[in-house]
């Protein structure tokens, strides 16, 4: 068994990083009047446009009730569009306004912005990172299924 300090220690550099991450977006949104989950909203629907509702909670890691209560204050907004397939009368898509695309362009280029300096670590100490988090992330969710009944 690993050393508990350690794991605790990972476990608050991941805090410190996400956080940083959180007060990037919402700088990169704040002067548009967009919030951290708005923008990932736009930035979902602008990778996967025409996605349910449920599709969209699970992307943001929230319930459905969560995820219909963002959305109905973006649609206020003109931002989002409900749309029924012609296909599945009973189902609702989501899709980006113009004016949704159009904000999203303009956050996307400040995000990548203020993201720029992570550049400085390197291609491999990227790939590294993305590889060890992947693998983090199987054990947790692994952990989690083999403790569901708990």
């Amino acid at each position: 068994m690993q050393d508990q300090s350690l794991i605790s220690e990972l476990f608050t550099s991941f805090r410190e990083v996400n956080q940083s991450f959180y007060h990037s977006m919402q700088r990169a949104g704040h002067h548009l009047g967009v919030t951290p989950i708005q923008l990932l909203v736009l930035k979902n629907l602008r990778e996967r446009p025409r996605m349910s509702l449920s599709e969209l909670a699970e992307c943001l890691f929230v319930g459905p009730s969560t995820a219909s209560g963002i959305v109905d204050r973006m649609v206020k907004a003109k931002l989002v569009t409900r749309e029924r397939p012609e296909n599945d009368r009973r189902s609702i898509s989501l899709r980006l306004t113009p004016e949704g695309d159009g904000l999203w362009v303009k956050i996307d280029e400040r995000r990548k912005l203020m993201l720029e300096p992570l550049n400085e670590l390197g291609e491999e100490d990227l790939n590294d990172l993305l590889r060890i988090h992947g693998r983090i992330v199987q054990i947790l969710h692994k952990a989690r299924e083999e403790n569901k009944d708990e």
